[in-house]
């Protein structure tokens, strides 16, 4: 079920005051919220393709039943003695890995595996025919997964003690408003709340549909609109247009992905503070961020920061060398970018992203101390123009020209991110605020093509760089705008636009609010006409 649908609209009138009535009878409260997110997972999203079956709630079920399990064994054998070092310990945790992660690769990666393998045996020389199955990928999966490993692990560490009630856990992995798209919830942080039981205050029920009506807004004029009269289009034949229309598309796209997924976040919040509880954020303006390592800080927080907590520091304790950090480093965000999607766009786009953050920690620990150590920023510059010079002619089948150009603008890029001063005010902080989201939004065209093919037409549009411009009439006054609005509230501070716009919101009568709400929900069916998009991370 999408959020901005007339369905939801009726799903929520039915469920918040229901639960709000529920509150102090916590038992029945959360059945009925546990059975409102399984109608909620189970009706889908109207979209085309159609999404998984129904059924595919069963893998919820299946995830909720293991992992419960599994941490009450792992409970059992602590109060019996086992120690850290105890093998049926790893066992039951090997278990719960094996059990959530197999079924991930299994619906989410498979195919690509097979496909992978049958083109690296190509390039070899040797022949050989692969197959596909027909797998949909179910709904929310890398989420919940992720969501549901976090509490076993957790009580593997004794961060957390096992859940007892499993009407009560399953709530935890089920919960509707961050069920399909986050963020995602660490047990320790939702778990304590669904014992104690939903707080209500005006303040906070101000703030949650605040944040509904911000993030509907996102998603459908920055998101929805944008991306059927700008970037699809150019997307869908790349050949087709200059070199700054492409440009203008990657501009629209990086606005329209951080809309979308920033706007579910934002309803997710706000339905969690309609409903008594408090989520994590997931977004802090993360084209303003300096460098790669602050954008990842800032973009999709609670994925994040999961990894780092669950891969990324166990990964840095096992490798201590110098060598070890970086390894872990890139592996880490390596997999960051591969669980977006499977498909070689995304082995492309991860290493892109991996090796940044690796180029990052180098350049803030390098020795500065003498000009040749200085100069020796020159070493890593040729090996991106390299990378790049290789990748283009090899990965993207570029002409030499077309990989001479892309290998000479990446090590221009990495010479620039390399002698701007690490300074965090002035001119300078523009700079490397320029330099870090350009690079993000070039990443973009292996985010969004829907093909290597696509990448390659569009990466070529851009180096051939024809100076053709905008033609007339291509995109609107009204896109324009949209996008010039959409950048400049997002690289505002944030007490300018969302600290003075909920002061406004909260202070405005009931029947203005009620009237500019409507008002508000007429002009989204207007923009939508009917036909709400799925939410892009939906997908993943």
């Amino acid at each position: 079920m999408l959020f901005p649908t007339f369905d939801f609209l009726l799903f929520a009138l039915a469920v918040l005051p229901a639960a709000w009535g529920l509150s102090r009878r916590p038992g029945l409260r959360t059945g009925f919220l546990l059975a409102a997110s399984y109608f909620f997972y189970m009706a889908g999203p109207k979209t085309e393709p159609p999404p998984a079956s129904p059924a595919y709630a069963g893998l919820l079920v299946f995830s909720t039943f293991l992992d419960f399990a599994c941490a009450r064994g792992i409970a059992a054998l602590r109060r019996a003695g086992a120690g850290d070092h105890d093998p049926r310990l790893r066992a039951i945790l090997a278990a719960s890995l094996a059990g959530n992660l197999g079924v991930l690769a299994y619906f989410k990666y498979v195919n690509f595996l097979v496909e992978a393998a049958t083109d690296i045996l190509g390039a070899l020389g040797v022949e050989a025919t692969g197959f596909h199955l027909d797998v949909v990928l179910p709904l929310g999966i890398s989420f919940y997964t992720f969501q549901s490993l976090s509490y076993t692990i957790d009580v593997y560490r004794g961060r957390l003690e096992p859940e007892t009630s499993f009407a009560r856990f399953a709530l935890f992995v089920v919960f509707f408003p961050q069920l399909v798209a986050g963020p995602i919830v660490r047990a320790a942080d939702l778990l304590p709340q669904l014992r104690r039981g939903p707080r209500y205050s005006r303040a906070g029920m101000a703030e949650g549909a605040f944040r509904v009506l911000k993030g509907l807004t996102k998603k459908i004029v920055l998101g929805d609109w944008i991306a059927v009269q700008l970037c699809d289009p150019i997307f869908d034949a790349p050949q087709t247009y200059t070199s700054a229309e492409l440009m203008l598309a990657l501009y629209g796209y990086t606005l329209q992905i951080y809309a979308d997924f920033s706007g579910y976040s934002d309803i997710a919040i706000g339905l969690g503070r309609l409903l008594g509880y408090r989520f994590p954020e997931n977004f802090d303006r993360p084209y303003q961020a300096r460098d790669i390592a602050e954008f990842w800080r800032r973009w999709h927080m609670t994925l994040s920061g999961w990894l780092r907590d669950y891969l990324y520091y166990p990964l840095r304790g096992a490798l201590t060398s110098r060598f070890g950090a970086y390894a872990a480093l890139w592996l880490t965000m390596f997999l960051v970018g591969m669980w977006h999607g499977a498909s070689w766009n995304f082995v492309v786009y991860s290493n892109l992203h991996a090796g940044a953050m690796v180029f990052n920690r180098w350049n803030r620990k390098r020795d500065r101390s003498t000009p040749l150590r200085r100069a020796f920023v020159v070493v890593p510059a040729l090996c991106v123009a390299l990378v790049l010079g290789v990748t283009g002619r090899t990965v993207l089948d570029l002409d030499p020209p077309a990989a001479v150009r892309l290998a000479v603008l990446g090590a221009a890029a990495a010479l620039a991110v390399a002698l701007v001063p690490r300074r965090d005010h002035g001119s300078w902080r523009v700079v490397r605020v320029a330099l870090l989201l350009h690079f993000v939004v070039l990443s973009r065209i292996f985010f969004r093509a829907p093909d290597l093919d696509t990448a390659s037409a569009f990466v070529a549009g851009l180096v051939h760089w024809d100076g053709l411009g905008v033609r007339p009439g291509l995109v609107s006054p009204a896109v324009y705008a949209a996008l010039a609005f959409g950048f400049a509230c997002h690289l505002t501070p944030r007490r300018l636009v969302d600290v003075t716009l909920f002061r406004i919101f909260r202070t405005l009568p009931g029947p203005v609010l009620g009237t500019a709400s409507a008002l508000a929900f007429y002009g989204f069916m207007k923009l939508l006409e009917g036909a709400p998009k799925a939410f892009i991370y939906f997908q993943f």
